[in-house]
């Protein structure tokens, strides 16, 4: 497939078949050819900071336990949102090995320098080849979305179908929840769709227009939640009725048996990215994790249970078409949303930060 450039400024191929790089760097060819296998060892653990909940669940199952199995080493997920990961590096702790972030969060640790350069010459289960990025120091993992999610039972008819419509509190009356910016970002994109502003015209995002459009929403949002777990729990006991949430924990929602249903007119889709901390007391096997957890069958295992898209493109030759249908990168789905230009947002996170505190003080 050709490639293309989206509006996160990076160029990755077409859904299923993605690979580029970041910042121009390639990964060489003469690192990839003969690798060097990473030698098996026992025991040792690897800490690794997700986001909590369904999605380190279904790490443990899909990945982590079979990881443990074959080498021995134990994984130890540590929760954190975005906030806090950043403030855990700045800090200097040594509390982490791997780190788990959309591209903002991975590209400011990057710019930072605390992010170990990856030799994936020593890959054993994976081909780097097959990955949809490989930078000098992060790989891309799985894409995910953002969308708006109803209640079933509060709406068992009509449903906001845009953002606009989740503005409109009289036709769609409830209470709301949407993000904060200590998860991964506020929903400015979001805010500036429910103001007309075209998809294709959202970046550079007017950053007042959408602060102001906040402001109108903001007496019907019950929470600003600071974490997936949190959103998730929100919606689950019905606190909210509706609200922009990431598509994997509805999916663990859904399973669980909440009336949940998701609507994928303007979600905005992002990569998860993973990294070895440059300072991880335990780098060697923490790479070999990184090895394990990007293998097409690891993440064939692993993603698709709680909705997310696999970046390795070979791990769609282990899941199910009707299952492929339902994730964010398909074809149907991926025309109906846009892809969150991260560029924008690593230029314009610490003034849209700011922004943010006098907006909830207001």
């Amino acid at each position: 497939m050709t490639d293309k450039t989206h509006s996160d400024g990076m160029t990755r191929r077409s859904t299923y078949s993605r690979r580029s790089v970041i910042g121009g760097i390639a990964v060489g060819a003469a690192a990839i050819a003969a690798p060097n296998v990473i030698r098996a060892q026992s025991g040792g653990r690897v800490l690794v900071r997700t986001s909590g909940g369904s999605y380190q669940d279904a790490l443990q199952a899909g990945t982590w336990n079979s990881f443990t199995q074959k080498t021995g080493i134990e994984v130890v997920g540590v929760a954190a949102n975005t906030g806090k990961l950043l403030a855990m590096v700045e800090a200097g702790s040594r509390e982490l090995d791997i780190v788990e972030g959309n591209a903002v969060a991975i590209l400011t640790l990057q710019a930072k320098g605390a992010l170990q350069p990856l030799d994936v010459s020593r890959f054993e289960y994976t081909d780097p080849k097959d990955i949809g990025t490989v930078g000098p120091d992060f790989l891309s993992y799985a894409s995910f979305a953002e969308a708006l999610v109803y209640n079933t039972e509060a709406f068992p008819k009509a449903h906001p179908t845009d953002w606009k419509q989740f503005w409109d509190v009289n036709s769609f009356p409830g209470k709301r929840m949407l993000q904060d910016a200590k998860a991964i970002a506020p929903n400015l994109e979001f805010a500036l769709l429910a103001d007309g502003v075209p998809v294709e015209q959202l970046y550079p995002l007017d950053i007042d227009r959408a602060f102001a459009k906040l402001r109108q929403i903001k007496p019907h949002v019950v929470k600003f939640f600071d974490s997936g777990a949190l959103g998730a729990s929100l919606l689950a006991e019905k606190t909210a009725v509706l609200g922009s949430l990431w598509t994997n924990r509805v999916e663990a929602l859904r399973k669980g048996g909440a009336p949940l249903a998701v609507e994928w007119n303007q979600a905005m889709r992002l990569t998860e990215y993973t990294a070895v901390l440059k300072n991880a007391p335990n780098r060697d096997a923490a790479l070999r994790l990184l090895d394990y957890s990007s293998s097409p069958e690891a993440q064939a295992r692993t993603l698709p249970q709680i909705g997310l898209s696999p970046e390795n493109k070979r791990a769609f030759e282990f899941i199910a078409q009707d299952v492929a249908e339902t994730l964010p990168t398909f074809p149907a789905i991926a025309k109906k949303g846009f892809e969150q230009n991260a560029d924008w947002w690593l230029k314009n996170r610490a003034q849209v930060a700011t922004r943010w505190e006098e907006f909830l003080l207001g």
